[in-house]
């Protein structure tokens, strides 16, 4: 069996899943997705792989050896094939296109799904089944250079469409509603496409009375009709934001674009903004007062003054 019919029949047998309204089959449902957009990552690997060996690209481990001639040549080493990392990392050298920020979220919601929320989620399984139509169809078309309806066939194909069209439809709904808030900042107005319900998970989220302050502003899911305030998720939205770009700068020796608040003690002081985006405190010193380097929360104990420039002034006082 080859690995494009793996692919197309993991993606089948995902969509029956959903299909049969039992949600206990939630996550195989996207799993099976999942394991048949990768396969036909794969697909697309063995294509590109030399004539004499076609499944060269998938394996993980790839080593030059010479021949009898002397000339040299690669060949996989082991049983083990490409893991995402890999698929990325020979995409990019190969100059293969795919929506990895599509893909990355995807899978987030996946593993949020398995270990959080499971049978409480079906909408999550409808973001997930929409969200995979757009890489599955433009995947075929673009990369495999195959008509995805054809090859999909049309049960599976009709039902990839329809979610992802009333998906769309729904989410296009609960924005037009966000929109109409306020939200002051625009760090927090980056953060609310990352907004989801406390409940169920659904980013389906809409906001029943847009004149309310954006902190405390009230919520509704459409999905599980859950109410919560902005408030109660505020800290999550904006970790979910930012928190990625927080990790690569600690990891390149840089600081953390946000911090813990000194005031309310949520995870959203923004030192972009100056404040914090839940209670709006703001530094007393937002600059050393003897070398004019610009200060953090955690300079704020030091009376104005850095950390380098406090332990020069504490070592002229010991003396």
């Amino acid at each position: 069996m080859t690995i494009i019919k793996n692919a197309i029949d993991s993606i089948q047998i995902g969509l029956e899943d959903h299909q049969a309204n039992d949600n206990r089959r939630n996550i195989s449902a996207v799993r099976n997705i999942s394991a048949g957009i990768l396969l036909l990552y794969k697909e697309k690997l063995c294509q590109l792989s030399p004539e004499d060996n076609k499944e060269l690209l998938i394996k993980q481990n790839i080593r030059p050896v010479s021949t009898e001639d002397g000339t040299i040549k690669f060949e996989g080493k082991g049983h083990k094939t490409v893991d995402v990392q890999n698929i990325k990392e020979r995409f990019k050298s190969l100059k293969v296109e795919v929506d990895w920020s599509r893909f990355d979220e995807i899978n987030r919601l996946r593993n949020d799904l398995e270990h959080y929320y499971t049978s409480k989620s079906p909408d999550t399984v409808r973001e997930i089944i929409a969200k995979s139509f757009l890489l599955i169809r433009d995947f075929l078309s673009d990369q495999l250079k195959l008509d995805p309806q054809e090859v999909l066939g049309p049960d599976a194909w009709s039902v990839l469409l329809s979610v992802s069209e009333i998906y769309a439809a729904e989410e296009k709904s609960c924005r037009m509603s966000l929109d109409k808030v306020d939200w002051v900042y625009p760090t927090v107005v980056d953060s609310i496409k990352y907004l989801r319900c406390t409940n169920c998970h659904s980013s389906l989220i809409e906001a029943p009375d847009s004149d309310e302050h954006y902190s405390c502003i009230g919520l509704r899911c459409r999905s599980c009709k859950q109410e919560f305030d902005f408030d109660d998720v505020i800290e999550q939205c904006i970790d979910d934001s930012l928190g990625g770009e927080a990790i690569q700068s600690v990891m390149d020796g840089g600081d953390s674009p946000y911090d813990t608040c000194l005031s309310c003690d949520k995870e959203t002081f923004i030192y972009s903004e100056g404040k914090c985006v839940a209670c709006e405190y703001e530094m007393e010193h937002t600059s050393c007062e003897i070398c004019g380097e610009g200060l953090r929360l955690d300079d704020q104990w030091n009376g104005g003054k850095c950390g380098y420039c406090q332990h020069r002034w504490e070592k002229v006082m010991a003396e």
